[in-house]
């Protein structure tokens, strides 16, 4: 969730560089999966042993928000910037990280069903601060690094401490979005958004890595609960065994089960766990390749009818992207209102046109507020808040050396 298109839409490595339409789209690709999870059918239902798993839905529950984080970690990368601003754009991401946490408190407050993400994300923008100053490769290093000690370390905290629950341990540890789990997703997508995104041997290689990446994580974890894991698991769990290791398994909230160390090993979706996190970073890695060069491809259309038809068509579809902190804000909004007119919940599952219904109208919405404004409503505002409270310290910044010098 951004909050400055001129940040999101653009490669950071190359200021003034074209706008990349595929980044757009990989937003856009995030903010559909989130609707699947908030407002769409079931991604698996406890009918008897493990219960039965949609897989056209769940692959889309925990993967998404994870795409959010890695979306928002390249549009956080300063590698382009002057050594001597550092100190005003980490004054400007912590004011920007207050104005998300003011916009997550407000949608909290409607009190709807969703896991609101934005104070995770005010909080993941503070954290990552100190890490800007490294250069991509040992960034690159540290997020594999985190990626792997994050999820035993948090496992470890979590078994020692069992009941603890507060805010800070929440947004950092035990909560749905824990920034000892979630980081390496924000510290990726700086570290590649330092890359030459434009550069076809660039994508072939985020591609490959980011297939490998997932192929070996899913297919490991896969591997290693048949052969040991699952009945490791279940002569862990209290009773009811195969129906409870599924509900286990597919209702995670941020943070894998403490009952057996295997937990880490398996894939368990929005889990924390190494199959969990390492699997969403391929995905991430992959999907940005694939449409980076969908987007390029679009805009290289001929001039036939049917050319411009595509070409529209991927403009559209990558417009929500563009404003993707607006769009998440109005199916929050839209959920409210439906909610407080009808009397309708949106917990568990909806039905299929239920999706088609908010999909339409956040595309509709994004495409028709286009049409006046480059930036949407909350990103303008933010944006705009943003630079005039820059302008009130600095001045206040001046105005106190002056007077120190009199």
């Amino acid at each position: 969730m951004t909050t400055d298109r001129a940040d999101t839409t653009e490669t950071p490595t190359a200021p003034g560089s074209r706008r990349l339409l595929g980044l757009d789209l990989f937003r856009t690709l995030a903010i559909f999966g989130m609707l699947v999870a908030h407002v769409g059918p079931a991604a698996w239902s406890p009918d008897g042993g493990f219960g039965r798993v949609h897989w056209e839905w769940e692959v889309f529950h925990s993967r998404m928000p994870a795409m959010f984080a890695f979306a928002a970690g390249l549009s956080l990368n300063l590698s382009a910037r002057r050594s001597e601003t550092r100190g005003r754009e980490a004054t400007g991401m912590l004011v920007r990280a207050a104005l998300l946490l003011g916009c997550g408190l407000a949608l909290l407050a409607l009190q709807t069903p969703v896991v609101v993400i934005l104070p995770a994300f005010a909080v993941f923008f503070v954290l990552v601060i100190p890490f800007l100053r490294l250069s991509t490769t040992p960034l690159l290093i540290l997020t594999g690094t985190w990626a792997v000690m994050g999820p035993p370390l948090s496992f470890g905290l979590r078994t020692l401490w069992p009941d603890r629950s507060d805010l800070l341990w929440d947004l950092l540890i035990g909560g749905d979005y824990p920034a000892l789990t979630w980081m390496p997703f924000l510290l990726a997508g700086v570290g590649v958004g330092r890359l030459d995104l434009a550069a076809r041997t660039v994508r072939r290689r985020l591609a490959l890595t980011g297939a490998v990446t997932a192929a070996v994580t899913y297919g490991g974890s896969a591997l290693a609960m048949h052969l040991a894991g699952h009945a490791a698991i279940l002569a862990a769990l209290p009773g009811r065994g195969a129906p409870e290791y599924a509900r286990r398994f597919f209702a995670e909230h941020g943070v894998t089960d403490t009952g057996s160390w295997w937990w880490l090993v398996s894939a368990a979706p929005h889990s924390g766990s190494w199959g969990d996190v390492l699997g969403a970073l391929g995905v991430c890695l992959l999907l940005l390749a694939l449409l980076l060069t969908a987007g390029d491809r679009a805009t290289r259309r001929g001039r036939s009818s049917a050319g411009r038809a595509s070409r529209r068509v991927t403009i559209w579809l990558a417009t929500p992207g563009a404003m993707v902190l607006s769009v998440y804000a109005l199916h929050i909004l839209m959920m409210w209102a439906i909610s407080a007119l009808t009397g309708h919940r949106f917990a568990p599952a909806q039905p299929a046109w239920m999706l088609a219904v908010f999909t339409v109208t956040v595309t509709g919405s994004a495409v028709l507020w286009s049409r006046f404004r480059t930036q949407g409503p909350l990103e303008l505002l933010m944006s705009r808040t943003s630079r005039a409270l820059l302008r009130a310290g600095r001045r206040g910044t001046r105005s106190t050396r002056g007077s120190s010098h009199r």
